[in-house]
């Protein structure tokens, strides 16, 4: 056994130098992003630069979405480039940490390359602090190529430039993959620290992204931990996006009450703005600890009722556009999905991708 550990830590050793060996930040030439191509910002103009909340309805918000619409989370640079080196060069707003989240998830940037195909992992810019210089990837043939540059999950940013190597080109997408179009409009994801990203590892692997590469579409991220209430304000929000579809998955913050006295109204609001769009209730997934803990079982059981008996009454009511979307086999049955029985894991926000797909699509 000793002999084996010896033997990996020397293939690690080994390798650590061709992912991990740092072009320096004197070498490379930056481009801002908002030279390039920013997806994921459902409005046009925020709170703050890379915000969540429109800056029109900021006076009927609540102070914590306030916050919480500060950070990044869903919104993204498009560009493309023929470096053989690419780097972030960003500084964040609060240089939060989280104990149960990786600082990579919370603070650092996310890059995926398209292959022809499909998009595939890059590499991620890793935070060390307020101020920011991470290499994504070197040592790639210098093949002008399509990338997406996802930003931090649970952190704002004040600024993000991408860097390349100076003789590289590097400009606004060549394609319309991932960006707004008029045959291809946004899906709006409203929800809960979970649709926020909690707890990914890093920013490509929120549910919200991972279903947007999914669809070829721009996904708007309005996920507010512990926020997603259905304040009636953040259905005035929703409106204000020319969306493909709206993806309600806020449960997780609510409760039968909340339920009750809210969601009819919020979703009727959000549904007849646009008959031809469609509006999909989620039910609260099956989580792991619930076979244990009965007492959370039952809130949640009672709840996931009377969502029912929402999505009922907008159907009797003629609101025909409204789908709803059973909780039960959306994460797998063997329990291996969260980090601390709520949150997911990357496993548990590519499952419940994969499953959400198969009614959005």
């Amino acid at each position: 056994m000793k002999n084996f550990c010896k033997s990996l830590l020397v293939v690690a050793a080994a390798f650590a130098p061709l992912f991990l060996s740092a072009q320096k930040a004197e070498e490379m030439k930056f481009v801002n992003a908002d030279q390039l191509h920013i997806v994921g910002s459902g409005f046009d103009a925020t709170h703050v630069k890379y915000g969540r909340i429109p800056e029109s309805l900021k006076g009927e918000m609540r102070p914590e979405l306030i916050r919480l619409g500060a950070n990044s989370s869903g919104i993204a640079v498009r560009f493309s480039t023929n470096s053989k080196a690419i780097a972030a060069r960003w500084k964040v707003t609060q240089n939060v940490s989280l104990n149960h989240m990786p600082a990579t998830g919370v603070k650092g940037l996310d890059l995926y390359a398209f292959d022809g195909k499909s998009w595939k992992y890059a590499g991620t810019a890793r935070p060390s602090g307020v101020e920011n210089f991470s290499v994504f990837i070197k040592n790639m043939n210098g093949e002008k190529r399509e990338y997406i540059a996802y930003f931090p999950l649970y952190d704002g940013v004040e600024s993000v430039e991408i860097g390349v190597m100076p003789e590289a080109e590097i400009g606004i997408p060549y394609s319309s993959l991932l960006t707004k179009r008029a045959e291809k409009k946004p899906v709006v994801i409203y929800g809960t620290s979970i649709t926020q990203g909690g707890c990914a590892s890093r920013p490509g692997m929120a549910y919200p992204a991972i279903l947007g590469r999914m669809m070829d579409r721009e996904t708007i991220n309005l996920g507010f931990s512990g926020n997603g209430r259905m304040d009636f304000p953040m259905a005035k929000a929703i409106n204000l996006i020319d969306a493909h579809a709206v993806v309600l998955d806020c449960l997780p913050n609510t409760n039968a009450q909340i339920v009750r006295d809210s969601a009819y109204n919020f979703i009727k609001l959000v549904a007849e703005k646009n008959p031809a769009r469609k509006v999909y209730m989620v039910e609260n997934v099956i989580f792991p600890p619930l076979f244990l803990d009965l007492k959370t079982k039952a809130e949640l059981e009672e709840e996931n009722i009377e969502w029912r008996k929402v999505y009922a009454q907008l159907r009797k009511d003629g609101i025909k556009n409204v789908i709803f979307i059973p909780g039960k086999d959306l994460l797998g049955e063997d329990g291996e999905t969260t980090v601390d029985g709520v949150h997911f894991t990357d496993l548990g926000f590519q499952r419940f991708a994969k499953s959400l797909f198969r009614y959005v699509k």
